[in-house]
């Protein structure tokens, strides 16, 4: 009786221990995925006044507009396919909506969530203004392009 006893209270605490380290992942990563959040203030994304040159600049950065990006929405905003959503000529305002839904993951895609928060430490891709300028650019580019598909950009080496 005392060996069920003892293996009994002994499979208790071993449950009793995974059950609270399993609490203590989920609340470490809740903070972690709450600190990416704070980073960003989407309601100051709305608010502020995007920058052609400033949208132009970053987007020509083959680090901060990576290849992922200009892979499907073409380095000039202009997809090269027909899957793909073009950048140029959209209105800034959805732009900026569309960005802000994928840091947030209020939009789910597999490659869009995972390409615009950073892989390393969860943190936007891009901040508020640099959402803003990004949005003003692409919003005032030729929606049409020229047709070509070629990159204005040096290619990643």
């Amino acid at each position: 009786m005392k060996l069920f006893i003892t293996r009994s209270i002994g499979v208790f605490l071993i449950f009793a221990a995974t059950v609270i380290l399993a609490s203590e992942e989920q609340s470490v990563e809740k903070s972690e995925e709450e600190e990416a959040i704070a980073y960003f203030d989407y309601k100051e994304a709305y608010a502020l006044k995007g920058d052609f040159e400033r949208g132009k600049n970053l987007a020509s950065q083959s680090e901060r507009f990576p290849r992922s990006c200009r892979f499907c929405h073409g380095s000039d905003g202009i997809a090269p396919g027909d899957h793909h959503p073009n950048l140029a000529g959209q209105k800034d305002k959805y732009l900026r909506q569309q960005l802000i839904s994928f840091i947030f993951l209020q939009r789910q895609s597999h490659i869009m969530n995972r390409t615009m928060v950073d892989f390393v430490g969860e943190t936007p891709l891009y901040n508020e203004q640099e959402v803003a300028d990004l949005s003003t650019y692409f919003s005032k580019l030729n929606p049409v392009g020229d047709g070509k598909g070629e990159s204005p950009f040096e290619p990643d080496k």
